[in-house]
C-alpha cells in the first residue's frame, strides 16, 4: 500500500516536470570579425557579384596591358623611324652649310659652291660670328610619344672652318712664332695672334680648323717679287717684303704644330680652289654621319650592323649569329678564304674555346701550330688541304699578343 502511494507520487512530480518550459540558453558574446550569417539565398545572390567585378577587373587589367604594349610599339616605330633618318644614305639631308657671305668675293668661290651643290644637302649664306668661316646646323628628329608627332630640332655643330688668304695666314703665322721666341720656357703660346677667339661666346664647345689656299704660289710669287724690290735702285719702303715672308718652311711647320697642340686647330693647306671644294665635300659628309657612328658605338656589339647597306651580321639576344661573326672575323686576315675561316670556327666554335686550347698547350711551338692540320675542303673542285703553319701563327699571335704594333703578317 504504501509502494503504490510512492510510485503514484513520482509520477505526478514528472508529469509536472515535463509541462514546465526549458531554460533558455545564455546568448553568446558578440565577435565583431565574426562574419555575419548569411542565409543561403543571400549568399547566392553574392555570388554572382563577386564574380562580375572579378571579370571587370581583369578586363581593365587586360585594357592597360594591351594600352602599354601599344605605347611602345608606336615608340619603337617612331624610334625606327628617326633612326632611318640618320643612315649614311638619308643623313645628309638633315645637314645645312652655313656659309658667310664673304666667301663670294673669292675668284674661286664658284668653283667650291658647285661641288657643295652636289651634294645632297641644303646650303645658305648667313653672316657668321668669324668672317671668312663655314658653320654646319642639323635638324635632328627627335624621338616622339607617337609616329605623328615627330618633331625636328636644329642643331648647331661644333666644326668651324675659317678660309684665311695667304698674306694674312703668313702674318698671323709670324705673329705667333715672336709670342712663344720671346716668351720664357713653359709659358703657353698666345694663339689669339692666329685666330682671336677670346671675344667669342661659346668658343671653348667648337672645333675650329682653317683653310689656306694657294699658298706655296704666293710664296714663290712674293719671294720673285721680294729680290726685284732688293735690287739696285728699286728699294722703297712701300716694296720692302714684310720679314713673314721670309719664314723657312720649317718654321711654318713648326707653327702648324703649335696649333694643333696648343689650340687643337687643324691647317689644311690646299693648292687649287678645287681642293678646297673637295675638303669640304668629306668634312660635311663626316658631320652627317657622326649621329649614325655614335649610334652603333652605343650598341652591345657596334661591328654587328644588321642590314645590308652596313654588311654586317645580325646577332639576336640570346646569341644566334656569334659564330658567324667569329667566323667573319677569321676572315679578316689576309688570304684567308670563307672555307678556311669556317674550318676554323668550327674546329673552334668561339674564341674562348680557342684561347681555352692555347692554355691547354704544353710548348710554345704547340701554341704555334694549334691550327696548321685542321682539315680545309675547297669550295673549288672539292680538294682538300690544310689551315697551314702561317695563318696559325698569325692567329695564335692575334689572340694572345698585348703589343699593338706587332706586324701579324711578315709577307707584308
Amino acid at each position: 500500500m504504501a509502494g503504490s502511494e510512492r510510485c503514484r507520487r513520482a509520477r505526478a512530480t514528472w508529469e509536472v516536470s515535463e509541462s514546465e518550459p526549458e531554460p533558455e540558453p545564455e546568448p553568446e558574446p558578440h565577435d565583431p570579425s565574426a562574419a555575419p550569417e548569411v542565409s543561403p539565398p543571400a549568399a547566392a545572390a553574392v555570388r554572382p557579384k563577386r564574380r562580375r567585378a572579378a571579370g571587370e577587373a581583369e578586363a581593365r587589367r587586360r585594357e592597360r596591358q594591351r594600352r602599354k604594349e601599344r605605347e611602345a610599339l608606336e615608340k619603337r616605330e617612331a624610334a625606327a623611324a628617326a633612326w632611318r633618318l640618320l643612315r649614311p644614305e638619308r643623313c645628309l639631308r638633315l645637314l645645312e652649310v652655313c656659309v658667310d657671305p664673304g666667301f663670294l668675293e673669292d675668284p674661286g668661290s664658284d668653283i667650291w659652291i658647285k661641288a657643295l651643290s652636289s651634294l645632297d644637302c641644303k646650303h645658305s649664306f648667313k653672316p657668321q660670328a668669324i668672317p671668312c668661316s663655314i658653320t654646319w646646323r642639323r635638324n635632328m628628329p627627335t624621338i616622339p610619344s607617337s609616329p605623328d608627332d615627330c618633331m625636328v630640332k636644329t642643331e648647331e655643330e661644333k666644326e668651324v672652318l675659317v678660309l684665311l688668304e695667304p698674306a694674312d695666314f703668313l702674318k698671323r703665322l709670324y705673329s705667333l712664332t715672336q709670342t712663344f721666341v720671346d716668351a720664357s720656357s713653359g709659358s703657353q703660346p698666345d694663339l689669339n695672334q692666329v685666330l682671336p677667339l677670346a671675344s667669342l661666346e661659346g668658343s671653348s664647345t667648337k672645333t675650329y680648323s682653317l683653310a689656306v689656299v694657294g699658298l706655296d704660289a704666293y710664296r714663290c710669287n712674293q719671294e720673285q717679287n721680294g729680290w726685284q724690290a732688293l735690287s739696285p735702285g728699286k728699294q722703297s719702303s712701300k716694296s720692302q717684303p714684310g720679314p713673314e715672308l721670309f719664314m723657312t718652311q720649317q718654321e711654318i711647320l713648326e707653327a702648324q704644330v703649335v696649333l694643333q697642340l696648343w689650340g687643337n686647330i687643324d691647317v689644311q693647306l690646299l693648292d687649287t680652289w678645287q681642293e678646297f671644294g673637295e675638303h669640304i665635300s668629306a668634312l660635311t659628309k663626316a658631320i652627317a654621319r657622326r649621329p649614325y657612328k655614335s649610334q652603333l658605338e652605343m650598341q652591345e656589339l657596334s661591328f654587328c650592323t644588321a642590314g645590308v647597306s652596313g654588311k654586317g651580321l645580325r646577332v639576336e639576344k640570346d646569341g644566334t649569329g656569334l659564330w658567324q661573326v667569329w667566323k667573319s672575323q677569321i676572315q679578316q686576315f689576309n688570304r684567308v678564304s670563307p672555307a678556311t675561316a669556317a674550318a676554323i670556327a668550327e674546329a673552334y666554335p668561339s674564341p674562348g674555346l680557342l684561347v681555352q686550347a692555347y692554355e691547354e698547350c704544353s710548348t710554345e711551338g704547340e701554341r704555334l701550330l694549334l691550327l696548321s692540320n685542321i682539315p680545309v675542303k675547297s669550295d673549288i673542285g672539292g680538294k682538300e688541304h690544310r689551315v697551314g703553319p702561317d695563318l696559325s701563327r698569325r692567329v695564335y699571335l692575334f689572340m694572345v699578343s698585348t703589343n699593338p704594333d706587332l706586324i701579324l703578317d711578315l709577307t707584308v
